[in-house]
């Protein structure tokens, strides 16, 4: 398989076999030659030497590398990217006719890169073509296949039938070399239908031999013969068409051990071999020498085995020369590399240099500019503080007069903002009161609502039919449920409760403690008590609120951490006329409370700051806690301008 799909690979990377490369040499070194003394365009110049490396590698002359590598400085220099593209593809086909797939396949990437970025199609499918062939070198089937594939398909949006089935035959060839029949079957099969429209002799010839050899695998021998047959009468163009069919006819006729059709084929296969590779006439050396075996015709069967013997022999010494001559390139490459470093090196100070040169003329040009803007503010400001002196002296005349109008003019400014301020502290407090009592009231009528029907819902399933992990998430769950929903019922407290407007704090916290006695937001079922008995005037409406978010958060911890038995918020005046406000446990407390940095005291802390009032917080482990806010009676006490209703 991999015999003939040799020559289709060739005719897919538009190889012109029938061209005369020495000409074609000789045609490039000359106009190198009689432009030496002329500038030649760098464009042209990595032209010329790709097409060297181009000639070079069909007739397998390691000059190849020389040109290339000339392409490669030459494109590196110029930044002439389309020209790097080139000589990549070069490099690699070098490399992939010098039996390194591993190594082509590292400059075919390279240069995949590059037509990407130039958006070059035509290299792209070449490119994916080339590499499937690496990979199948490599034996490596699968990565074969993907670029095999992605090759056909960009074959098919270009346009080209011919092309395209000859893919489809590349991707069958990688199913015969995995030995997978029935996939390289269906796709020959899927070849030969589609080519009753294109035509081709090229697709025709190349689906006969390789089902026929499918064929000979599965050891259906006649079939093969069949398509062996007909296939060597197509011409398609291929020099080496008859010589191979006629040795695997032959080959077929041994394997029925019918030596005298085997000779006449393998003759014809023999009279056919002019044009063909070495490897291919040592197969034909090697089929002769079996037939003769066969017929009993010993010195024609050693003649024929000696000759196959001298052409492996041949070969092996030509790869040892060629892995010497490759070891001689990759030093020659490595110096080239050096140079090529060195070049960028080169070119990469000269940048740097361009770019210090550059930056030192603009710091320069900013320096001029600023102490010439520098200059010009002096001057300016000089001239400023001589008129300045001359207002100054004319306004010491009359200094004591224009102060105490001044004065006048303060002292009625002042009060007029002091009563400003009133009203403005007024039409905060009463924003802020009507916004938490919106999100409040969102809270608990949307999100507690919503929360409270997943609830009911939730609750109808029944548990009983539920496995034991089942109940578990499900208990898990409506537990998680019910502490959301005690969650927004608090936040909806924190913001506002209605009572706060209606009764003002003493009813709010009157109806926050009640629900937490009798509703399951407080878990550990602690009873909460509120003794207002000694207070007997109104709480000013900014205080109270802020009281009111102090003793929200004091019960929360509480609440969350306490683990108490017994809780009493108390609210007195104090003989010298002070509010008192005092939240009391008997949990299990905490040490160095003064200090301690939880986001509940934080809160506390500032909002009794806010109220310039002072705070004041007892606890030892295991012995309950006590937080106590002071409130200077100036501070405190209602006053007419600010009042309970919005």
């Amino acid at each position: 398989m991999k015999n003939y799909l040799l020559p289709i690979l060739f005719f897919l990377l538009v190889f012109d076999l029938s061209a005369q490369p020495q000409t074609r040499i000789d045609s490039l070194r000359l106009k190198i030659a009689t432009q030496s003394n002329s500038v030649i365009a760098d464009t042209t110049l990595v032209d010329i030497y790709n097409e060297l490396g181009k000639e070079f590698i069909r007739i397998k002359n390691d000059s190849a590398i020389y040109y290339l590598q000339n392409a490669l400085l030459v494109s590196m220099k110029a930044n002439y990217k389309r020209g790097l593209l080139k000589t990549y593809i070069q490099l690699g086909r070098y490399y992939s006719a010098q039996f390194l797939p591993a190594k082509s396949i590292e400059y075919f990437f390279k240069a995949y890169v590059i037509a990407e970025q130039l958006k070059a199609a035509n290299e792209l499918r070449i490119l994916e073509l080339n590499i499937a062939g690496a990979y199948l070198k490599m034996q490596d089937y699968a990565k074969a296949l993907s670029h095999y594939e992605r090759y056909s398909a960009l074959a098919k949006t270009a346009e080209s039938p011919e092309t395209y089935l000859l893919s489809l035959n590349a991707i069958a060839g990688v199913y015969f070399d995995k030995k997978d029949y029935k996939n390289a079957l269906r796709y020959y099969q899927m070849c030969d239908t589609l080519n009753k429209k294109v035509n081709s002799p090229k697709v025709q010839t190349a689906a006969l031999i390789n089902t026929g050899k499918i064929q000979v695998e599965l050891k259906n021998y006649d079939d093969a013969l069949k398509r062996f047959k007909k296939a060597i009468t197509i011409e398609d163009h291929y020099h080496d068409r008859i010589a191979f069919v006629g040795n695997e006819i032959a080959r077929v006729y041994l394997l029925q051990n019918n030596p005298k059709e085997a000779l006449k084929y393998a003759l014809l296969a023999h009279n056919n071999m002019a044009l063909t590779n070495a490897e291919m006439n040592g197969e034909v050396a090697k089929t002769l020498s079996d037939v003769y075996e066969k017929l009993g015709n010993e010195k024609l069967s050693y003649q024929y085995y000696k000759d196959y013997t001298k052409i492996r022999l041949r070969e092996d010494s030509s790869k040892n020369a060629q892995i010497l001559r490759l070891v001689r390139l990759d030093y020659e490459n490595g110096k080239s590399n050096e140079k090529i470093d060195a070049l960028n090196l080169d070119i990469k100070e000269r940048q740097n240099n361009v770019e210090i040169m550059t930056g030192g003329i603009i710091a320069l040009l900013l320096l001029i500019i600023i102490i010439a803007v520098y200059y010009q503010a002096l001057s300016n400001k000089n001239k400023l503080i001589e008129k300045q002196k001359k207002d100054i002296e004319q306004l010491n005349e009359s200094l004591e007069q224009k102060v105490e109008e001044r004065t006048a003019e303060l002292t009625v400014a002042n009060k007029e903002l002091k009563r400003k301020n009133n009203e403005i502290k007024e039409a905060l407090l009463k924003g802020q009161t009507m916004e938490r009592e919106r999100v409040a009231s969102e809270l608990h009528d949307n999100i507690a609502g919503t929360l409270s029907a997943l609830k009911w819902r939730f609750e109808a399933l029944d548990r009983d039919n539920l496995s034991e992990q089942e109940k578990n998430i499900y208990d898990g769950i409506l537990k998680n449920m019910h502490k959301a929903y005690g969650e927004v019922r608090l936040i909806s407290h924190n913001m506002l409760p209605a009572e706060f407007e209606e009764q003002g704090l003493i009813g709010a916290l009157e109806k926050f403690l009640t629900d937490l006695n009798i509703t399951s937001s407080n878990q550990s079922k602690t009873p909460f008590s509120l003794d207002t008995s000694q207070l007997h005037k109104i709480i000013r409406q900014d205080v109270a609120l802020e009281l009111y978010i102090c003793c929200f958060e004091a019960i929360n911890n509480i609440i969350k951490h306490a683990n108490a038995t017994r809780v009493l918020l108390t609210i007195k005046e104090q003989k010298n006329g002070d509010l008192q406000v005092s939240i009391e446990d008997n949990g299990s407390g905490f040490s160095n409370s003064l200090n301690h940095t939880g986001k509940g005291i934080r809160n506390i802390k500032n909002r009794v700051e806010r109220i310039n009032a002072k705070l004041a917080i007892s606890s030892e482990a295991g012995k309950g806690s006590k937080i106590i806010i002071l409130v200077p009676e100036s501070l405190w006490e209602t006053y007419s301008t600010l009042t309970y209703n919005s």
